[in-house]
């Protein structure tokens, strides 16, 4: 089904009708909203995306056919312009590093309030990005500094390994990636926090996809 008014055109993606009519339900009569579709899998939203005037993707994760990561990387490398907000019961941080990786520009958990999930899309239509919950990584202070000139200092080595912190690597796998000791590795993780002013593993990996380091 889709309703049709003057406002931004939304795509819900996921597998339970349930949700797909909740969530319909909550937006349908809100001003910011335009039309609203629906797809019941990953690939079935991509296929809706390309064919549709869509403004802003709600995706679920974990979804036959096509999951949500999949989905998600797929819309953003066809179509960068169109938002993707994740919306599961994930709240992990690797879920939520992995999910950043491929363009995800917003996660809210399924049980967030209608004024949150409103306040995310007005968010990612504005450009911005936003993660709710107790992970709300994008509102660290320290994730929004402009070091461009901190990455001039890092050496390939330190690159590389931010790159595997992105794909989820722990220090010992990192190490053996490398042909190196944990300890090497740690130390290298502790210059790469110092170097760009950051404090956590999830910073690096924001830090590193605003910058282009992936």
């Amino acid at each position: 089904m889709v309703y049709s008014q003057q406002g931004y055109n939304i795509l819900i993606v996921d597998d339970h009708q349930v949700i797909i009519d909740g969530l319909t339900e909550i937006l349908k009569e809100e001003k910011i909203i335009g039309s609203i579709q629906s797809a019941i899998n990953g690939q079935e939203g991509i296929e809706k995306v390309m064919s549709s005037s869509i403004d802003c993707v709600l995706m679920d994760i974990n979804m036959p056919l096509v999951n949500g990561y999949e989905a998600t990387k797929i819309i953003k490398e066809q179509k960068p312009h169109i938002k993707v907000i994740i919306v599961s019961m994930l709240s992990d941080t690797s879920a939520i590093l992995k999910l950043l990786r491929t363009g995800a520009d917003a996660f809210v958990t399924k049980d967030t309030a209608k004024d949150e999930l409103l306040k995310t899309i007005t968010k990612v239509m504005l450009n911005e990005k936003y993660i709710s919950g107790e992970l709300n990584l994008c509102n660290h202070p320290e994730i929004h500094k402009n070091s461009q000139s901190a990455i001039l200092h890092l050496t390939p080595r330190e690159k590389e390994i931010i790159r595997y912190i992105a794909d989820g690597l722990s220090n010992p796998q990192i190490a053996e990636k490398l042909f190196v000791s944990t300890a090497t590795v740690n130390t290298h993780r502790k210059n790469i926090l110092a170097k760009l002013e950051l404090k956590s593993t999830a910073a690096i990996v924001k830090y590193a996809a605003e910058n282009n380091l992936l």
